[in-house]
């Protein structure tokens, strides 16, 4: 033989004593005969191959699993259907399952027909079993078993013929039974015996059994040609799986037409999921735009909350509330103020003027003192907003060095870059610049200290001595 040998020993079987069967310590040895186990399969899956049976090839769990109910008493070497087709009868057998069955029994090995070789403390076997919870290979074998001549009067199918006919060509020590009880010699086997067994099998939730035991103490002694032999015994046994297994070949159940409906159904459905699935993920687009759009409104709010109540326009933006008119010059002074000066207040009719109190200080000539405006027509003139109180110190002009009266910048000296014409003046701060009121600056008489920029690589100017006023 070409492929590894199996080569069971006496410590082979001790791995499976019932002593050791709840342990994880014992599972190394017990790995070691699964891993020789699926080696010398392959020559099995290969010999089946040629007489065009095509098996995956898997075993059982080593160590105490749910699958083995927490127990490893033995080691299972599976041959059965391959992955495609097994989902394609799962969906089906999925079906008629109820959650409890699946919890109880959550192997999958239970629910198809399949050839294994069995290796347990006393004895080693080779097999072809079907479980009731197989149904569609149990109903595939029940058909073949089933006779017409009870409703048309005609003789009974060839089919179970065929089935007893290959159970007498198996060797004399093949039988066949449910589960572990009572056994039949195959070569004695008949369709009555055969379905009283499939009863039983169904009543006790056990499989229909046919296969070979091969004792402990034989097996150990003829340990040199025991594996060929197992090969062998499986490959007579493939003919009762060809039989009783379901495949599209040898549907006795039209169960081609159940599964084309089953897939054309899961087609729907997975359409109608898709549908679904589009419509939740259009339904969120939409709910995210209109978050986005809310998020946007609040946000536009908040803005506006926080600037000024009266919002500059074009016709306010650009129009100075100092003396100048349009390109700089000189406003013509009121005739009723004095030149320079505030306006005065206009006196009822019939009255005289008042003069007034005091003229504003002189300031240079592109800056001459605001002008109230004139209340609109048919109300009386509002009262004349006072001009801003001019820096202290003198006027200011640019380039003028002042001093920061208030503020975060208080007590700071800097240079007026401009003069904005409303009032405040854009001053540098060595690496800043600000926007200050007129009233918050101090004009810097010539001989103050110069500010000094607070900058990493240049150093502070020495203090000068200040010159007495």
């Amino acid at each position: 033989m070409s492929h590894p040998s199996l080569h069971l020993t006496a410590r082979d079987f001790d791995a499976y004593a019932a002593e050791k069967a709840t342990s994880k310590a014992y599972s190394r040895p017990r790995l070691e005969v699964k891993q020789r186990a699926l080696a010398w399969a392959r020559g099995v899956v290969a010999r089946l191959s040629e007489l065009g049976i095509s098996v995956d090839v898997h075993g059982s769990d080593e160590h105490p699993s749910i699958r083995n109910k927490h127990r490893a008493d033995c080691q299972w070497v599976f041959f059965w259907r391959d992955q495609a087709a097994r989902d394609e009868l799962d969906r089906l057998l999925d079906r008629g399952r109820s959650i409890s069955d699946a919890i109880d029994d959550p192997s999958p090995y239970t629910r198809h027909a399949f050839l294994a070789l069995r290796i347990s403390e006393g004895e080693v076997q080779v097999c072809f079993a079907v479980h009731p919870d197989a149904k569609v290979d149990v109903d595939n074998l029940r058909a073949r078993l089933s006779t017409t001549e009870e409703a048309t009067g005609e003789p009974a199918s060839p089919l179970a013929a065929e089935l007893t006919s290959a159970l007498h060509a198996l060797p004399e020590q093949f039988s066949f039974g449910a589960g572990g009880g009572d056994r039949v010699a195959c070569s004695a086997a008949t369709r009555d015996a055969i379905t009283e067994m499939l009863r039983r099998a169904a009543d006790g939730q056990v499989p229909l059994w046919i296969g070979w035991s091969v004792p402990r103490e034989t097996a150990i002694e003829h340990a040199d040609i025991l594996d060929e032999q197992l090969e062998d015994a499986l490959v007579a046994l493939a003919p009762i799986y060809r039989l009783v297994a379901w495949s599209r070949e040898n549907d006795r159940i039209a169960l081609d037409h159940k599964l084309e409906g089953i897939e054309q159904e899961r087609a729907r459905a997975h359409a109608e999921l898709e549908a679904e699935n589009e419509r939740w993920r259009s339904e969120q687009a939409r709910a995210r735009e209109r978050s986005m759009e809310q998020a946007r409104a609040r946000g536009d709010e908040r803005v506006e909350a926080a600037l000024p109540a009266r919002r500059p326009t074009l016709a306010t933006l650009f129009k100075s509330t100092s003396g100048a008119g349009r390109g700089g010059e000189p406003r013509p002074a009121s005739r009723h103020g004095a030149e320079g000066g505030a306006p005065a207040r206009r006196a009822p009719h019939g009255e005289a003027e008042p003069q007034a109190k005091a003229e504003a200080p002189q300031r240079p000539p592109a800056e001459p003192a605001p002008r109230a405006q004139r209340a609109p027509s048919g109300e009386p003139d509002a009262a004349a907003k006072p001009a801003p109180e001019p820096a202290k110190g003198g006027a200011l002009e640019k380039g003028s060095r002042v001093r920061v009266r208030r503020g975060p910048f208080g007590d700071k000296i800097g240079v007026v870059s401009e003069l904005d014409g409303r009032g405040g003046a854009r001053v540098l701060l060595g690496l800043l610049a600000t926007r200050l009121e007129l009233d918050d600056l101090e004009l810097v008489v010539d001989g103050r200290d110069r500010p000094a920029l607070s900058t990493s690589h240049r150093k502070p100017l020495a203090p000068t001595p200040r010159k007495a006023r």
